[in-house]
């Protein structure tokens, strides 16, 4: 049963998004898309920025896909998402420079 406000996800960018890039869109745009799921910037110990949304869903997958098709409408590509709601956490990498498959 997911939670009444949804899940809490984190996505983590790599070191060439930075804060500023975060608080220029929401400045600029008081109908981000991003705004509907509460956002809040993070930087880690590591130095890299974390974006944490809380997202409805009817489940942790409906959550986690919905978060990330809505970070890469934005124009922003994170090098992980996770699911921070319930024991099920579930973390997705994503790799750059990864080949394409192709669908047959």
């Amino acid at each position: 049963m997911p939670p009444a406000c949804g899940y809490r996800v984190r996505a983590k960018f790599d070191h060439f998004v930075i804060r500023d890039d975060f608080v220029a869109d929401f400045a600029g745009n008081t109908s981000h898309r991003l705004l509907e799921f509460q956002p809040q910037v993070t930087v880690n110990t590591k130095g890299q920025l974390e974006l944490y949304l809380t997202v409805p869903g009817a489940d942790v997958w409906t959550s986690l896909l919905t978060a990330m098709a809505v970070l890469r409408q934005s124009g922003y590509a994170p090098i992980a998402v996770q699911v921070l709601e319930n024991s099920e956490s579930t973390t997705t990498h994503i790799t750059s420079g990864a080949r394409p498959t192709k669908n047959r």
